[in-house]
């Protein structure tokens, strides 16, 4: 019985942490002028800055 009774929950817990909301989006780094030439404009992506084409550095 009580084995039973700990699959059932188990089971159910895997479930609800399986269960992802599609439309979320994951961003793994951000980046930033050093020099802060758009007043902490961040980036998703490594680059170099538009106003003084410094790279861009990951925070």
């Amino acid at each position: 019985m009580f084995s039973l009774i700990a699959t059932s929950f188990l089971t159910s817990c895997n479930q609800k942490s399986e269960t992802k909301n599609p439309d979320s989006t994951t961003i793994s780094a951000t980046y930033q002028c050093p020099m802060d030439c758009e007043k902490g404009k961040t980036y998703d992506k490594p680059g170099k800055c538009s106003v003084c084409d410094m790279e861009l550095e990951k925070k």
